[in-house]
């Protein structure tokens, strides 16, 4: 969703985003390595991860300090989950946002596409039915379950048909009391930090 000045809301968001976006910078390599092991780490402790077959996760861009839970994906295919990947298919500003999604065919067969996100180029799209699980991503998000995206509205018109745990991982730098919402957002229901869990 792109910003409108004259949206009290929008604006803040797009503050806070802002805001997380140097917050992430400004980890060093050993720190963003460290924190992003601790979200993990309180992740794998979650039990609707453990009971889930079939978990939704995001590939983490690295580069920009994006939690990075390629070992939490590890974790879950060694207890036999199945990991699905979402694949953007739109992405000029004012198509309706819309992903496809992919089981996870292996990190060696995925493909940055034109925004650097790694994704599956083909492969066998899962019904959404068969989610017990979504992890998604936010830069920051708030104790009262919305979360800070880019602002594109991807994962808002995905979540919004899926009736699953919606797990958000984020920095604790990033976690406020309450973030702006608007009608298109759809509310977390788990929120991991390094510091632990909070159930909204």
């Amino acid at each position: 969703m792109s910003t409108d000045a004259s949206d009290p809301a929008s604006t803040q968001k797009e503050k806070l985003r802002q805001r997380f976006l140097r917050y992430r910078q400004s980890l060093s390599e050993g720190d963003y390595r460290r924190r992003s092991a601790a979200i993990v780490a309180c992740a794998e402790e979650l039990e609707e991860l453990g009971a889930a077959r079939t978990v939704h996760v995001y590939w983490p861009m690295v580069a920009q300090r994006e939690i990075d839970v390629r070992p939490l994906i590890s974790h879950l295919e060694s207890r036999g989950a199945d990991i699905v990947l979402p694949v953007v298919l739109t992405f000029v500003r004012g198509e309706t946002p819309a992903m496809s999604h992919i089981r996870h065919p292996g990190a060696e067969h995925l493909r940055a596409n034109r925004w650097g996100i790694s994704e599956p180029p083909s492969g066998q799209q899962v019904d959404l039915e068969t989610l017990d699980a979504v992890l998604v991503p936010a830069l920051g998000a708030g104790r009262n379950g919305h979360r800070i995206g880019h602002g594109r509205g991807y994962y808002d018109a995905f979540l919004s048909a899926v009736p699953v745990p919606k797990i958000c991982l984020v920095y604790d730098a990033c976690l406020l009391d309450a973030v702006p919402c608007q009608s298109h957002d759809v509310p977390m229901d788990i929120l991991v930090t390094e510091r632990g869990i909070a159930r909204v």
